[in-house]
């Protein structure tokens, strides 16, 4: 491979990078854990309320992921906070394809296609929730998935997802 240099990372570890440098300042604050979340979802559950007394809150970096696979349907009991704070776990999980069953995938999915297509994630613009280097990571995370990685995730639904993304942030942006 003449011409490349053995130290250039990979597509793959960029993203990550890149993904870890837009997301670097983001913590939890008083925003709702995925463990706080999950509970909810079940009516109350005393290991996850256990859990959420020691979630992290500073680094999502930290966040072990196997936390989020088991607790993929507790994404829609996010807040605005909770939300910001797992996207970043969530996108790396799925960059590195962790997420072997899909589920994670799908549930983040639903989620950033309902965000993308109003605008909103509950009462906060995507620009008010995120960044421009924030919405600039989701976005080439997008086109990643597209161009790379269509196992368990729809192509037209990623597709669909981008443009309305970028739709609601140009029309901000008006």
């Amino acid at each position: 491979m003449a011409g490349v240099s053995i130290l250039a990372p990979t597509l793959k570890q960029w993203l990550i990078d890149y993904i870890a440098y837009a997301f670097r300042y983001v913590s939890l604050g008083d925003g709702i854990n995925i463990y706080t979340a999950a509970s909810a979802d079940w009516y109350g559950n005393p290991e996850d309320d256990a859990l959420s007394e020691q979630a992290e809150r500073i680094d999502w970096r930290r966040v072990p992921s196997v936390h989020l696979h088991t607790r993929h349907h507790a994404l829609s009991y996010l807040d605005e906070l909770g939300f910001r704070f797992y996207t970043p776990t969530i996108i790396t999980t799925m960059i590195r394809g962790e997420d072997k069953r899909g589920n994670l995938s799908e549930s983040f999915m639903f989620h950033l296609e309902r965000m993308a297509d109003s605008g909103k994630y509950r009462d906060t613009h995507v620009c008010d929730l995120f960044n421009r280097s924030q919405r600039s990571a989701i976005r080439r995370y997008l086109k990643y998935q597209i161009h790379n990685c269509r196992r368990g995730i729809d192509y037209d639904e990623l597709c669909s997802t981008l443009n309305a993304f970028d739709k609601c942030v140009a029309a901000a942006r008006t």
